[in-house]
């Protein structure tokens, strides 16, 4: 009887399944009658790894969570934290769909430096103020990363239809929720314990993106951090126990020299909007607005839908901005 209802809410429901850094959560929302969003059920457990198969007892933990929401069977989004995901830009010489797809992906694996057999390549154009050119973002994510992320997920009871970047899909749900983001040139950070990953968007196009390496975990956080990111080009952060705004030097003026590299003085952002789970922190937005002079603020994604579960601060921007994906494919249907 159970399966049998979800089958019938499965076009109505939105679920959504982020394997971030710090933690494994998954998220259930409906839309009421009066428009509002209302969280069926939001938990977190242990942060899974994606560089091997989940354990016996975290997978059975989180089949017993999945069971116990009664969303046996129900589709799903999937979210992989963005320091799992190779990016960059690129540009390449005007050419049809087809050959731009082609080019595309031997870029990216010379680039990357990557076996074509390994990976999953994928690209979005971006504007180009070139002549004869065309600008594109570069994705590449290891294969095993998307097998043990859907693995875990099928055998949870859950069925995932898509996998994107965490990053990605924090976006999307703060271009639902923020008014003013698809109207001039507005700058988006998504903040990971491993990684920052600012996105610049013009009357909501995206024209730049790049990755930030370094060590952003908020307190209790530092230890784990330290002991996963052995990257060598990390950005340096002066130790834990500088508190304040510091702690967020590095970062902000990293920012401020992509934004000089992607903007001039006439194409200055009007604003920045940040998720992750420092991103409430007034430390940091006071830093980001001192050093890049911009208006920074949080994307407030807990408070993005209605719910007994008390979400904690923005860790969620990436599973419901996953899950809003639904939302508005079912609001647009019933509009129709």
């Amino acid at each position: 009887m159970r399966h049998f209802q979800n089958i019938l809410t499965k076009q109505t429901m939105a679920v959504a399944v982020d394997f971030a850094a710090d933690a494994l959560r998954c998220i259930a929302i409906e839309r009421a009658a009066d428009g509002t969003w209302t969280r069926r059920v939001a938990f977190e457990l242990p942060a899974a790894p994606l560089d091997r198969s989940m354990d016996d007892s975290a997978l059975r933990e989180f089949s017993a969570k999945v069971s116990e929401a009664g969303l046996n069977g129900c589709r799903c989004r999937v979210t992989i934290a963005s320091h799992l995901f190779r990016m960059d830009m690129a540009q390449l010489p005007t050419m049809n769909e087809q050959e731009l797809a082609a080019s595309a992906r031997f870029e990216a694996i010379d680039r990357f430096g990557v076996n074509a057999a390994d990976v999953m390549i994928q690209h979005a154009s971006l504007p180009c103020k070139t002549p004869g050119r065309c600008a594109l973002l570069l994705l590449a994510v290891p294969l095993f990363i998307i097998r043990n992320a859907t693995q875990a997920v099928m055998a949870s009871g859950l069925s995932p239809c898509s996998i994107e970047n965490a990053a990605c899909a924090a976006l999307h749900g703060a271009e639902l929720r923020h008014a003013g983001l698809n109207t001039g040139m507005i700058a988006f950070m998504h903040i990971e314990p491993q990684q920052a990953v600012l996105l610049l968007l013009k009357d909501g196009q995206l024209q730049f993106v790049r990755s930030m390496q370094g060590d952003w975990s908020i307190a209790g956080e530092h230890e784990m951090a330290e002991d996963q990111n052995t990257t060598s080009n990390s950005i340096a952060l002066e130790p834990e126990e500088s508190d304040g705004a510091w702690r967020w030097s590095s970062l902000a003026e990293e920012t401020l020299r992509c934004l000089r590299q992607a903007c001039d003085e006439s194409t200055w952002p009007d604003r920045m909007v940040v998720s992750g789970a420092p991103s409430s922190e007034r430390e940091l937005l006071d830093t980001l607005k001192g050093v890049c002079g911009i208006d920074s603020a949080s994307v407030g994604s807990a408070s993005w839908s209605n719910g007994n579960e008390e979400l904690k601060s923005d860790t969620w921007a990436a599973a419901l901005g996953a899950a809003s994906l639904d939302i508005q494919t079912n609001s647009s249907k019933r509009a129709a």
